[in-house]
């Protein structure tokens, strides 16, 4: 996985814990052709200097400016065979600012990935999990860490506080050819969270969902997909949504590098329990769901737009509506030289009666603009420009940042891409 596919993750009440139990477990299903195994590590260290002028992101006169320091460091395990490979990464990370020590924050990440393939079946897992201060840059950005259709888990909008965030992520999937046109599809989802002070709307919670398939290749390039789609999210403070849905979905793909699909659907959510002061009280709503998308890979080029609509739980303790925009572009200009734009946007509209009436649709949106210049083979400086705007009950903020980085990768292919971060 190239560093552009990690989100930033969060994990569960003790979030190494978690990864590493499922890394040791997929390991050891195939340690049985270990000798004949391939093994690669990629270390990965930056240096960042910038500038922020709304460090936490808040409205009025309590707008912080500061210049702050990064530092991160990972390392990519690979192990690998013809009919499986796994792919393991801890990552460290912190910032630093001048003059404002109480805004220092720093990450302990981990991430694995993985997938095992028969002659008519593929069995994967993708799992993640982060322990890290919500102090500065937890807010979505443009990274893509999650492929076409998908929503990036974990994913809440609220004004950074002096809080600890424990997330765990856990994606098993399997898909079995039953007939050469006709395939089975599922899906499992579990999402952990939480938070060492529960204030400022952060609230522990947990939610799994899945997702059960039929694909049929209606053309040589395509296929559709019947899905039907189940959620629970339950906060520790507020109420259970349960969400069931169908959906039906259409997949091109022209080539192994572009691909599309088109998705439409609805979702049926049920509200019980009882807010805070109130009796318990049960509710139903329903909700169109749906998401169009494109990726592009070119030997230049690279452009990934992906537009979803669907029910999602957030670590304020309700659920939302959500309209998500994710936006890639990356383009090589010469041989050392290449720039990147991107841009995501949400809109997170409360499901009725999963929270206060007083409670408002949020607004963000985040774009970068940037380039990456190769020095040397293990050497490379990016440098980017991001802007954050947020709109929330009436009141908005906005926060402009400058960011120069020096990127050491000794292991990096001497043709390998030309843009190696996640933007």
């Amino acid at each position: 996985m190239s560093p552009t596919r990690l989100a930033a993750g969060r994990f569960a009440p003790c979030p190494r814990s978690l990864a590493v139990v499922a890394a040791a477990g997929c390991i050891s299903l195939s340690a049985t052709s270990a000798r004949a195994t391939d093994y690669e590590l990629n270390p990965r260290l930056e240096v960042a200097g910038g500038y922020n002028d709304n460090v936490t992101l808040v409205s009025g006169n309590h707008q912080i400016s500061a210049a702050d320091a990064l530092a991160d460091a990972r390392v990519e395990w690979l192990i690998q065979e013809p009919n499986w490979g796994w792919r393991l990464t801890p990552e460290v990370r912190g910032n630093w600012y001048s003059g404002h020590s109480d805004l220092d924050s720093n990450a302990e990440l981990l991430y694995l990935d993985g997938e095992r393939r028969g002659a008519r079946y593929a069995l994967g897992l993708y799992a993640y999990g982060v322990s890290q201060d919500l102090i500065t840059n937890y807010l979505p950005t443009a990274n893509i860490g999650s492929g076409l259709g998908t929503s990036q888990p974990g994913t809440t909008l609220a004004t950074p506080a002096s809080v600890r965030q424990n997330l765990g992520y856990l994606h098993p999937r399997y898909r079995l050819e039953m007939t050469p046109r006709t395939s089975l599809e599922l899906n499992l989802e579990y999402t952990d969270a939480t938070y060492s002070k529960q204030i400022q709307g952060y609230t522990n919670y947990s939610n799994l969902a899945g997702a059960a398939g039929l694909s049929f290749r209606a053309t040589p390039t395509g296929s559709i997909t019947v899905r039907a789609t189940a959620a629970g999210f339950q906060p520790e403070g507020g109420r259970r949504a349960d969400t069931y849905g169908a959906e039906v979905q259409w997949d091109g793909k022209l080539s192994a590098t572009q691909q599309y699909y088109l998705r439409a659907g609805g979702a049926r959510t049920n509200l019980s329990g009882s807010l805070a002061g109130e009796a318990a009280v049960s509710s139903s709503t329903t909700t169109a769901t749906g998401g169009v998308g494109v990726q592009w890979t070119y030997p230049l080029t690279e452009i990934f737009v992906d537009l979803t609509r669907d029910v999602e739980p957030t670590g304020q303790g309700y659920a939302v509506n959500r309209d998500q925009l994710r936006l890639r572009v990356a383009r090589r200009f010469t041989p050392r030289l290449a720039g990147f734009l991107g841009a995501r946007a949400i809109h997170d509209d409360p499901v009725p009666g999963s929270v206060d009436p007083g409670v408002k649709a949020q607004h963000y949106t985040y774009g970068t603009v940037g380039f990456e210049w190769r020095l040397v083979r293990q050497f490379s400086v990016i440098a980017a420009y991001n802007l954050t705007d947020y709109h929330y009950s009436g009141s908005s903020a906005q926060a402009n940042a400058a960011r120069l980085s020096l990127v050491y990768e000794p292991h990096r292919p001497e043709n390998g891409p030309a843009i190696t971060i996640g933007y």
